[in-house]
């Protein structure tokens, strides 16, 4: 049932994505996934939302019970950022909730982040977070030369939407053993 959680979230968040990123552009900076809330705030809001859920849930469905209050709590504080990035306008106008917008999508991104690259590291899935740091590396480096657009945005969460599922399913599929009689 966890698998087809998983798959199903994750087809579904990807698709709605693009639905939403495809509103403003994928390559230029009116493409900006914020940028495109400003017109579209419920459009914007839903994206947020599923973004948030299918991460956790991911996350949730593949963190070890020993690490339960570590994940739990930065999923407590990346929560916290989601919800001001949705409350807050990413209006350059109304300064003070911009930079509280940015500051909620800062830490959202950045916490979330980590605790997937924690997630593969401590379930000893070494490729994985090994390809997940080099995803957020590489957009760390993406989002200083060419700012935000929905490409650059989007590919660390398709990333983590992806890499959570493939996790889970690997996760759960167990070996068949296959015992001979001896005759």
């Amino acid at each position: 049932m966890k698998n087809l959680i998983c798959l199903s979230l994750c087809i579904i968040s990807v698709s709605y994505s693009v639905y939403y990123a495809s509103l403003g552009g994928f390559a230029g900076n009116n493409g900006a996934l914020s940028k495109i809330g400003l017109t579209h705030p419920l459009l914007f809001c839903l994206w947020g939302i599923l973004t948030f859920c299918t991460l956790s849930i991911g996350i949730i469905f593949a963190m070890q019970k020993k690490y339960k209050t570590l994940f739990i709590s930065l999923l407590g504080i990346a929560i916290i950022g989601m919800a001001f990035t949705l409350i807050f306008d990413f209006d350059y106008n109304n300064y003070i909730q911009y930079i509280l917008h940015c500051t909620g999508s800062l830490v959202f991104s950045a916490i979330m982040g980590i605790t997937v690259f924690l997630l593969f590291f401590l379930n000893k899935a070494y490729w994985l977070a090994t390809a997940s740091s080099v995803i957020l590396i590489t957009d760390l480096v993406l989002l200083i030369i060419f700012k935000e657009t929905a490409f650059i945005e989007l590919m660390p969460i398709f990333s983590g939407y992806i890499m959570l599922c493939i996790h889970n399913i690997r996760k759960e599929h167990k070996p068949i053993e296959v015992k001979q009689k001896i005759k």
